[in-house]
This record gives C-alpha cells, sequence and structure tokens, in this order.
C-alpha cells in the first residue's frame, strides 16, 4: 500500500513537473513573438524613409565635384539636381518629392522638366531638402508613424549650394 502511496505522489510531482515547464515555455514563446512584432513593425515603418535619405546621399556622394549638385524648384518643392557628363553631353538628375513618394529623372541639359516624367522611387512621407549653408545639406522626412529621420551630408567640394 506504501509503495502504491509513493507511486501516486512521483506520478503527481512529475506531471506539475512538467506542466509548470509546458506554462512557462508557452509564456516564453508568447513574449518571443510580442518582439518579434514590434522589431518588425518599427522595421516595416522606418525602411522606406531610411532607404530614401541613405539613396539621396548616396546619389550626392557620388556627384560630390565642383559645380555638379545645386538645389531647383519641381512643383514647387525642392529638388536636387546633379550634372553628369557622358561624352560631349550633359545630363541632369533630379531627385524630388512627389505626393508622398520620391522621384527621380535624368534629362539632357536644356530639356523641359515636369515633375510627371520622373520614376517613382519609393513612398516617402514630408520629405525635404534643406540648405543649411557652409555645404551642408540636410534631407529629411517622415517614417509611417509621422517620426521625423533627417540626415546632414557635407560637400567636400564646395562650401555653399547654388540654386538655379
Amino acid at each position: 500500500m506504501k509503495l502504491k502511496k509513493r507511486h501516486m505522489t512521483d506520478l503527481f510531482f512529475t506531471l506539475s513537473l512538467f506542466g509548470v515547464f509546458a506554462v512557462c515555455s508557452f509564456i516564453l514563446i508568447l513574449i518571443g513573438v510580442q518582439v518579434y512584432r514590434s522589431s518588425a513593425d518599427q522595421l516595416t515603418s522606418t525602411y522606406s524613409t531610411r532607404t530614401a535619405l541613405s539613396y539621396t546621399a548616396e546619389k550626392i556622394r557620388q556627384h560630390d565635384r565642383e559645380g555638379s549638385i545645386f538645389l531647383t524648384k519641381i512643383n514647387g518643392e525642392t529638388a536636387l539636381a546633379m550634372k553628369d557628363q557622358v561624352g560631349e553631353e550633359i545630363y541632369i538628375t533630379y531627385i524630388y518629392p512627389d505626393t508622398d513618394s520620391l522621384y527621380e529623372l535624368s534629362v539632357r541639359e536644356g530639356a523641359s522638366v515636369s515633375a510627371e516624367l520622373g520614376e517613382k522611387i519609393l513612398e516617402v512621407k514630408d520629405f525635404h531638402i534643406t540648405d543649411k549653408g557652409r555645404g551642408f545639406l540636410e534631407i529629411s522626412a517622415s517614417d509611417t508613424d509621422g517620426i521625423l529621420v533627417s540626415l546632414l551630408v557635407h560637400l567636400r567640394s564646395e562650401s555653399d549650394i547654388v540654386w538655379e
């Protein structure tokens, strides 16, 4: 009889230990899922914004030569313009915002420029390029949560940005 009672106690202890382990494992999985979901949501909300800023900064660095970078207006918005020479021809690449998206347009120098002609790069809100003086350009945009993200780029080739 003692042996049977002891056997039931061992079984009950083993089952309750397994139950505690299962509950703790389930809670740990729920915490992991919540952390993953929060990280994925944050990455998604800032992906377009950070990519647009990085893309624009890289374009500025590629064209960082004397007289190659200037600012202009397209549809009332500030646009970044960069000159390239291919053979005898000069081409101008414009990066500009239009209706919550970032666009890029490359045309031959002297050709008419219209915002509708550009190629959509990414969706981005409140994209702005600001001349901070002394060769600094601030590129800023808002992510999907409305948080403003900005990047400051310094031109090595010029001290002031020209407006055309």
